[in-house]
């Protein structure tokens, strides 16, 4: 299949619509895609002059490649027709040789009724974001099941805090009075996965060669996190399914990169018995990812909260 590969460098497709509106020429990249990483499409256009093209982003929605940017390039008339280039910049987040989408492409002209288009799809090979990985290492659903240690432990500490303080306040042997308020967990998101992650830190599981077990609590740490800010149910998606939904946090792009390698170094390690060279450096990096997570939830919740505010008089 990689032998092929290079052959589909060169696309040439019809149009889908009933009366011919436009025919596309793809190129693909020509260098490896690996997964999360970010490559290039060039699209080459060719339509009825009159009319304007651009690209229909909606058609990417829920696949396994996403859009990061687009750039169209300056269209040339000939023979009252228009070719235009189109610079496409994508990401994948899908292991093996995948069919890339066809883009359905909109064509609009002053007096004319808009048209549509769609460009071909074609085969593209992705490979794991470590060049060590086996290569049919595949994404895995549903998810492995493991005992939740962050939940587990932090319940543990909740009720020793709130047997020591009924303790502290009543006496030894004293009755505690029925009317009692129940313990609440006052923490937010943010603080709960810091705590959470300091458990996994201070536990003996690295130290004791325990690795994918490590792992497992670092990558627990962050799914709950997502799902008690972000609403997000990471704890039941994929690996692929979540560095999807990633973009519903609001992070800035450099976030939601580092975090989809982060999952899928976990991945590797979980599931292909990779060792990394330095796993406390991976809880470093997972406290920097929850604090830039953390600034993107306080920043939309400030924007949230001055729509809602009434208007100064």
């Amino acid at each position: 299949m990689r032998k092929a590969l290079p052959l589909l460098l060169l696309l040439l497709a019809a149009p889908c619509a009933a009366q011919e509106t436009a025919s596309f020429r793809l190129l693909p990249p020509g260098g490896k895609v690996r997964l999360a990483d970010a490559f290039d499409l060039k699209v080459e256009a060719s339509y009825p002059a009159r009319y304007e093209m651009s690209l229909d982003t909606s058609s990417l929605d829920g696949e396994d490649f996403a859009l990061l940017k687009q750039a169209a390039g300056k269209a040339r008339e000939e023979g009252g027709i228009k070719k235009q280039e189109f610079e496409l910049r994508l990401q994948a987040f899908t292991l093996g040789v995948s069919t890339f989408p066809s883009l359905a492409w909109n064509l609009r002209a002053a007096g004319a009724p808009p048209l549509a288009a769609k460009s071909p799809t074609f085969l593209l090979e992705v490979l794991p974001a470590f060049e060590n990985a086996p290569e049919e290492l595949r994404d895995i659903y549903p998810p492995v099941a493991y005992p939740p240690w962050a939940w587990i432990l932090a319940g543990l500490l909740a009720a020793a805090a709130a047997a020591y303080a009924l303790y502290r306040k009543y006496g030894a042997g004293a009755a505690v009075p029925w009317g009692a308020a129940p313990w609440t967990d006052t923490r937010g998101p943010h603080r709960r996965a810091l705590d959470r992650l300091g458990a996994v830190r201070r536990s003996p599981l690295a130290g004791t060669g325990k690795i994918k077990e490590y792992y497992i609590g670092l990558t627990s740490v962050l799914r709950l996190y997502l799902r008690e800010e972000f609403g997000i149910e990471a704890d039941l998606m994929t690996t692929s399914d979540l560095s999807r939904a990633l973009k519903r946090t609001g992070a800035d792009l450099k976030t939601t990169l580092a975090a989809r390698e982060f999952l899928q170094k976990a991945d590797l390690v979980k599931f292909a018995k990779h060792l990394p060279s330095a796993a406390a450096d991976d809880a470093v990096l997972l406290e920097g990812l929850l604090n830039d997570l953390n600034a993107a939830a306080e920043r939309a919740k400030a924007i949230a909260a001055s729509q809602a505010a009434p208007p100064k008089p």
